[in-house]
């Protein structure tokens, strides 16, 4: 007997158990070998905004601007793709050290955080402009995650201990809502300010109204969540955990579309993101991988790995800026264009 390996085997010569085994072994490395084949991408252009690795950063939506945050704590704003320093703050700048930063979709607001305070800073003069301190329903409870809506008019901060406030710089007014049990590891606001979508480490994913905190929708899955992306206009979400779970669903009908094909046992999923109009989903790993699925069949079309300066080099932010082409900032401030 001759498999596609080139190896010949008389059934006679082995034991029934080894020649199952054997053939299990070849059809796992005929599985490895069958998604090796998607094709491997190199970028189209790779730029270092900074010498040392980030904590936290930002692209604005058509990748016209940058944010690191270094770990130094210099926080640097950058024009983009002319990799122009616009702005630049130092620790002492701050009254908190600075460890997560939000952009507003018209990219006029960047809003930074420490463990309880809060800076909102106009992006075009680089002047700060408000400054406040965050509480949540647990007095010790710490900021977990931070977002702003287009206008930046609304904030979203989500806290330590499952709390999430809403605040309304037009109408000065303040919400707080306990949604999850645990940290809050993810926060945005949908299309329309009126609704909010946060997961946490409780296994949530919730879809809710930001004025009063009414429960939409609430999807879980075994473990934290560590990746999630939401694409309103055309009824996609994903999200996955720390373990092998994931799905893609319709948020209005909340029936699953797909999950993503993979034999790698605890595949963690860090960023995800919506593209061709939620047909296609781009995922990247705790790692330096990249891949873009086909929603519909959850099947792997092609992948990159971003440049690596460190041992531990990952995906911060990334955005797609035009139907074939993506960009993608790393935890070592590389900002790296890719075609789709």
């Amino acid at each position: 007997m001759t498999n596609t390996y080139g190896i010949t085997m008389k059934q006679s010569s082995l034991p029934s158990q080894t020649l199952v085994k054997l053939l299990l072994i070849f059809g796992l490395l005929q599985s490895l070998l069958a998604c090796s084949q998607a094709p491997t991408q190199q970028p189209l252009s790779t730029q270092r905004l900074v010498a040392e690795s980030i904590i936290d950063g930002q692209l604005a939506s058509d990748a016209t601007l940058a944010v690191t945050l270094a770990r130094s704590r210099t926080l640097s704003l950058w024009a983009l793709p002319s990799h122009q320093l616009l702005h630049q703050w130092d620790e002492q700048d701050f009254e908190d050290p600075v460890y997560l930063t939000a952009l507003s979709g018209d990219h006029r607001w960047l809003l930074t955080a420490g463990k309880r305070q809060l800076t909102l800073i106009n992006v075009s003069s680089g002047e700060q402009i408000l400054s406040w301190r965050a509480q949540g329903f647990d007095a010790s409870a710490t900021i977990s995650r931070i977002a702003l809506n287009h206008t930046g008019n609304a904030i979203l901060i989500g806290m330590n201990e499952g709390s999430v406030i809403v605040v309304n710089r037009s109408s000065q007014k303040l919400s707080m809502f306990k949604l999850h049990n645990a940290e809050v590891n993810h926060i945005e606001f949908t299309t329309q300010s009126d609704k909010a979508l946060s997961a946490g480490n409780d296994g949530h994913a919730v879809l809710w109204q930001t004025l009063d905190g009414q429960v939409i929708r609430d999807f879980s899955l075994p473990q934290r969540i560590t990746s999630i992306s939401f694409d309103a206009a055309n009824h996609r979400l994903f999200i996955a955990d720390a373990l092998d779970n994931n799905q893609v669903v319709d948020p209005q009908t909340q029936q699953q579309v797909s999950r993503l094909n993979y034999l790698e046992r605890y595949r963690y999923f860090r960023q995800a993101l919506f593209v061709d109009q939620g047909q296609g989903l781009i995922t990247a790993t705790s790692k330096q991988a990249v891949t873009r699925w086909d929603v519909n069949t959850g099947e792997a079309l092609k992948h990159w790995n971003i440049t690596a300066y460190n041992l531990g080099s990952t995906v911060m932010a990334m955005t797609q800026v035009s139907s074939d082409e993506l960009v993608t900032l790393s935890s070592d401030g590389t900002v790296e264009h890719w075609a789709l």
